[in-house]
């Protein structure tokens, strides 16, 4: 049987605002196998007062955020 590699995830691409600013921000995440641990309100992956506007998981939403929210 082969050995599978555990510790590569696909991309997280997170997509959020301090608060309740204008400024979008990026944040992608490699050492995470699910989105779980980010949206939880105890979370301490992103800054205080965190609002998520889109999360997508795969290399292609990180092309598309990027493009998208002008990053």
């Amino acid at each position: 049987m082969a050995y599978v590699n555990k510790t590569k995830y696909p991309p997280i691409a997170v997509v959020y605002t301090k608060g309740a600013g204008f400024k979008h921000y990026l944040k992608v995440f490699t050492n995470l196998p699910c989105p779980d641990r980010i949206i939880s309100p105890r979370s301490t992956q992103l800054v205080e007062n965190a609002v998520i506007t889109e999360i997508g998981i795969g290399k292609i939403f990180v092309e598309k955020y990027k493009k998208k929210y002008k990053l």
